[in-house]
């Protein structure tokens, strides 16, 4: 009995909530990604150094970029 539950509650473990892959890419290719990988999230973009409004977003993934030509990406971006 135990196994079936476990097995019926799994799905929503399997979807992605980081994607490390992502740093140095441009934000545009970036952001495809991540909405490619989770239909759910929204994106924000934010300059590296701005202070970003806080509180946690499950449904939210903020893409930090450097302010270069490319707008490369310079952090991790996760769900929150």
């Amino acid at each position: 009995m135990g196994r079936g539950v476990a097995a019926m509650g799994g799905d929503d473990d399997d979807q992605k909530t980081s994607w490390p892959e992502v740093v140095g890419w441009n934000v545009i290719a970036a952001g495809k990604k991540v909405v490619a990988d989770r239909l759910d999230v929204h994106l924000e973009v934010h300059l590296v150094g701005d202070n970003a409004p806080p509180g946690y977003d499950g449904e939210r993934v903020r893409l930090i970029i450097i302010a270069d030509p490319g707008t490369t990406i310079a952090q991790t971006p996760v769900i929150g």
